[in-house]
């Protein structure tokens, strides 16, 4: 995790290197491994939030949240062997959901290569949406800067 390259302090920036199974057919990077790249850099932010633990503390197997929706918005190609910047930042806080916002930039050139979001949603032991535990509210309002939304 390199923090240092976010521009917020609230948030979270992870290196990725383009692997060559990353590319399709036109020899960039396929347009759903972008998800995989908010996907781990989505874990850092919330581990380093301690909104999930590693390894995971939920005992029964339940996940802790799901995801409702994520979109992603194609602003240039990478390539084999591009380093990307993928920065997470928490967007907005919910009373039984949050929303991330990506970004995605080419280390070297700060080429915008991505952008993108997610909402998670909470669930309770009976897999349905729930209300964000308190200390999970908590750790999400320290990541949220002061401009962004709290519902």
């Amino acid at each position: 995790m390199t923090d240092a390259a976010a521009a917020d302090p609230r948030d979270t920036t992870i290196e990725v290197a383009v692997r060559s199974t990353d590319m399709d057919a036109d020899r960039n990077v396929n347009n759903a491994v972008f998800f995989q790249y908010f996907e781990q850099s989505r874990l850092e932010h919330l581990l380093r939030y301690g909104v999930i633990a590693w390894p995971p503390r939920r005992e029964g197997g339940t996940p802790q949240f799901a995801l409702a929706h994520t979109a992603a918005s194609f602003r240039a190609p990478a390539v084999h062997r591009d380093v990307l910047l993928v920065t997470t930042r928490t967007a907005a806080v919910g009373g039984k959901s949050w929303t991330l916002a990506y970004e995605v930039r080419r280390r070297g050139d700060d080429t915008l290569i991505c952008e993108g979001s997610s909402v998670q949603v909470w669930l309770g032991p009976d897999g349905r949406a729930a209300p964000l535990p308190d200390d999970v509210r908590a750790a999400l309002q320290r990541s949220l800067a002061p401009d962004r939304e709290e519902a």
